[in-house]
């Protein structure tokens, strides 16, 4: 049964959707209709032709410039036919009701640049969003960046951020080539969404947890044949309906005690940010609602990832620190424990406008995190923020690397906080000392979550090595199949501990 308190509002974003009006009932309709994989692809499938054929219809076949085109598709009814962009979105929607979420469609193109009834529209749009609980949106590639509707889209929410605050996002594109701007046009939207206060996820484990769904398609009904970019569509949907249910999952209950924050600090200039961290955070106020555990690796040893090609060495459980380096100068086995024992993360250091007397074992560190992700996404649903103090005239962009990275460990990811300093004098500490407020209220909310996660619901979130091959062979290995079921088995007594230690029912 579909449940009524966990909503996800799919939003398409092309100018070339055959869906609106009624047709996005109807196609929710559809989509509820559809069971399995199989039909789903056969559903796509005669959709995307039906749309290419609609194309014909509408002038193609009489060589008719393509706003004549357009113009005709308009006068359609808008109850048949996807398209390219329409279909990754139908299939993370497809994904997200296989998990028992509620979906529902909107057409970007019917709500903006549509003079009649406009305003009415946007009310009912508004409402729609208030309604829901999280946000999926598809759309095409310009030049590495969303289209315009997309924009159109946001620019809405940014003077009603307030609909949105805490909800969840998660994207979808579409590109003419394979390398053709998906994952930028990803990474840029996904930043504006969480600075207005969302939180965001990418695509799940069974795709390639990375930054959304990429699709494929150099002309109108192509991407049906695309089932690389249909696979990550679906993951897209398959991992924001999952974080969905967990934090839905919530009501009701808190935690014990205060909530474990690593404070992981990888890059500083004259103990600027040590001393900043222990003034501002961990020796203020913020102390009685948080635990905060400060790991300052600016001066410690972090030898390069050497990229093996079976990573981690072995299968085994999560509390063994199973990297290749086992050198006693290398700092991660003796924070390996500590790390996976967090229930969020803020990550980060300082960004200056001069670089000289700068000390940064980020890149090492986030590179050696490797075995961490490949260990079947040991960080998984862990809240992740961006802790940065920068100089007001640093060009740097490390909180836009770490939100980058961290989130291909099939984290969520929340806006980053950053103090802002000019003459040795944060400017903006109010506001980000708020900020910071705000973060440790949501991750007690998803650190009961991913608990109760770990210990009712979790499956086998299993690493897929996409691309790699000695570690797909070695993944399909008998005994290596009976490990990671036995870490996995593991992993949910673990949690299962966790849960009757850690979690209050306030029912």
């Amino acid at each position: 049964m579909v449940s009524n308190t966990v909503k996800l509002l799919g939003v398409s974003g092309s100018l070339r959707n055959l869906r609106h009006g009624k047709g996005s009932d109807i196609l929710v309709e559809e989509i509820n209709q559809i069971h399995t994989r199989e039909h789903l692809i056969e559903y796509l499938s005669s959709q995307a032709q039906i749309c290419l054929s609609s194309f014909i219809e509408a002038g193609r076949k009489d060589n008719k410039s393509f706003d004549k085109i357009l113009k005709n598709l308009k006068r359609l009814p808008g109850v048949n036919g996807l398209s390219n962009s329409e279909v990754l979105l139908v299939a993370g929607l497809w994904a997200a009701k296989q998990n028992n979420v509620e979906i529902e469609h909107v057409s970007l193109s019917d709500i903006f640049g549509n003079e009649k009834n406009a305003k009415e529209k946007i009310y009912s749009f508004l409402n729609k969003i208030k309604e829901a609980n999280g946000i999926l949106v598809s759309g095409p590639v310009y030049f590495g960046d969303r289209g315009s509707l997309t924009h159109d889209f946001l620019q809405l929410l940014r003077v009603n951020s307030k609909l949105v605050k805490d909800k969840v996002f998660a994207g979808i594109t579409v590109g003419a080539k394979r390398n053709g701007g998906q994952e930028t046009t990803l990474i840029y939207q996904m930043l504006d969404f969480i600075n207005i206060g969302m939180l965001a996820v990418g695509n799940d484990a069974e795709s390639t947890a990375q930054y959304g769904g990429t699709g494929h398609a150099g002309d109108v009904g192509d991407i049906a044949k695309d089932y690389y970019g249909i696979n990550t569509a679906i993951g897209t949907g398959n991992r924001i309906s999952n974080v969905l249910k967990m934090i839905n999952s919530t009501k009701d209950t808190a935690l014990k005690k205060k909530p474990k924050i690593g404070i992981i600090v990888l890059q500083d200039k004259n103990n600027k940010v040590l001393n900043y961290v222990k003034k501002t955070i961990i020796n203020s106020y913020l102390s009685k609602v948080a635990d905060f555990r400060l790991l300052y690796l600016v001066n410690e040893s972090i030898k390069s990832c050497i990229a093996c090609d079976i990573c981690p060495t072995e299968v085994d459980d999560d509390r063994i620190y199973r990297c290749i380096i086992k050198s006693k100068k290398d700092v991660f086995s003796s924070i390996h424990e500590e790390m996976i024992d967090f229930d969020a993360i803020l990550i980060g250091g300082f960004s200056p406008e001069n670089y000289e007397s700068l000390k940064s074992v980020y890149q090492k560190f986030m590179e050696r995190t490797r075995y961490l992700r490949r260990s079947d996404y040991l960080l998984s649903n862990y809240l992740v923020v961006p802790l940065i103090f920068k100089d007001v005239n640093s060009r740097e962009n490390l909180e836009t690397r770490i939100i980058t990275s961290m989130i291909r460990h099939h984290t969520i990811i929340y806006s980053p906080i950053i103090f802002n300093e000019l003459d040795n004098r944060l400017i903006n500490f109010e506001k980000a000392i708020g900020d910071l407020e705000q973060f440790v209220e949501m991750a007690k909310k998803i650190a009961v979550g991913r608990i109760k996660y770990n210990a009712t619901a979790l499956e086998y979130e299993h690493y897929n090595p996409v691309g790699y091959t000695l570690s797909s062979a070695k993944d399909k290995d008998f005994t290596t199949i009976q490990k990671r079921k036995t870490a996995m088995n593991k992993r949910r007594v673990r949690f299962k501990q966790m849960l009757t230690r850690r979690v209050i029912y306030n029912g």
